[in-house]
């Protein structure tokens, strides 16, 4: 009996760590076998991956991945629907372009801090994979890098993403719960990264914006008037593709560079307002079109302007506007002006019409914050006093707005 005892202890001891008393006496090992390498190689310059029986892709080392181009092919592609997990090691800072496209059955992603790009078409198509959380340090997220991911439902995003190019999240449950007619705009750190196809009318697009990105509101045909506030500083590429009753936008001062067909096939639209007479304007006559690749309306901006440049370059009808400040146009800045401004305010405040033109609301919303009222004519006042007492060449009002900031 003891020796039974004994023989039951030995075995509850030994079977944990895998090994097992045959009937003969002989010892056999139990523990389940470590999956087994079934491809490996490098991605990158410093980086290589690994690919496990049981689905885990790992990718080691330093640096960025290399892109999916026909140069530098896909080295797991052939093995796309075995991948079930991907483990992005400490070091990796970019994920190559379509490196993950079409890998339907990755259910587990994990990313590491070091990453700083995620690149085009990076995990389009997956169309298992459920969640994804964005590393902070990522800046950019590219060009369909999740679009299709069927039931990708929870995206976490840092504050460190500062562009998300188009379609990036598009035909995805989470992006489709972002975008409705009771929240027309998506916003994710400042990037407008879209439009409800569906609004109309008047859209005033929100200040909280800092850009507009590429194809935010490309198809939007039935936005007749456009607001763009002060706080963007960029619009992306075919941003606006395809509005087709929009008639008039004016690009403010705060805009320094306006991307690719930004404004293309926006049938309607007769006048540009530029009042950013440097912005740099995508350098093809499409930048602004009404129907084929031609545009038939005024971009209005100011003498010397790159918007002037842009004009002439495409032959383009251009049109001078009057100097900030310069309400009558007569290009003085003076009391004059400043008492044109109460006296416009003095209207609105009323609930009637001011009369100003859209020409002369540019020049007299001096501080550039969308109204025009006593703060405006007191800014024109002052600088009335400071080009009259100056000894030296006088700086433009844009320029002493700046100063005043």
């Amino acid at each position: 009996m003891q020796c039974k005892r004994i023989i039951a202890t030995l075995l509850c001891a030994v079977i944990p760590f895998g090994i097992a008393i045959s009937p003969v006496g002989t010892s056999t090992v139990l523990s389940a076998e470590a999956a087994s390498e079934v491809n490996s190689g490098t991605c990158g310059k410093n980086l290589t991956w690994k690919l496990d029986s049981s689905g885990t892709l790992t990718v080691s080392g330093t640096g960025d991945m290399n892109e999916d181009l026909d140069s530098n092919p896909c080295p797991w592609k052939e093995y796309s629907d075995e991948i079930k997990n991907v483990i992005i090691g400490t070091g990796v800072t970019s994920i190559g372009m379509g490196m993950f496209d079409n890998c339907n059955n990755l259910t587990s992603l994990s990313l590491p801090d070091t990453l700083k790009t995620i690149s085009a078409y990076s995990f389009s198509s997956c169309k298992s994979l459920e969640s994804v959380v964005i590393p902070n340090g990522v800046t950019n997220i590219g060009t369909s890098a999740f679009s299709s991911c069927k039931k990708l439902s929870n995206v976490t995003i840092p504050a460190s993403v500062t562009n998300i190019s188009a379609l990036a999240f598009s035909g995805t449950p989470w992006f489709e719960a972002q975008r409705s007619i009771d929240t027309p705009f998506v916003i994710i750190n400042g990037l407008l990264i879209n439009v409800f196809y569906k609004l109309s009318g008047d859209v005033v697009i929100p200040s909280t914006v800092n850009k507009i990105c590429d194809q935010a509101a490309w198809g939007c045909s039935e936005i007749t008037s456009l607001t763009i506030p002060e706080t963007v500083t960029e619009i992306g590429h075919n941003a606006f593709n395809g509005c087709e009753q929009l008639k008039s936008v004016t690009i403010p001062s705060s805009v320094e560079s306006i991307g690719m067909q930004a404004f293309i096939k926006c049938t309607a639209l007769s006048e540009v307002f530029i009042l950013n007479p440097d912005a740099k304007i995508y350098d093809r006559a499409n930048t602004f079109t009404n129907e084929n690749d031609k545009f038939s309306g005024v971009i209005k901006g100011y003498k010397g302007s790159t918007a002037e440049k842009y004009a002439q370059k495409y032959n383009y009808t251009f049109k001078t506007l009057a100097q900030l400040g310069d309400v009558n146009s007569d290009e003085y800045i003076n009391a004059v002006d400043a008492s044109s401004v109460l006296a416009y305010y003095a209207m609105i405040s009323t609930n009637q019409d001011g009369g100003y033109d859209e020409e002369q609301k540019i020049a007299a919303d001096v501080n550039h914050d969308g109204l025009i009222n006593a703060v405006d004519a007191s800014n024109i006042l002052s600088y009335y006093a400071y080009v009259s007492t100056t000894k030296e060449t006088p700086m433009s009002m844009e320029e002493y707005m700046k100063k005043l900031k």
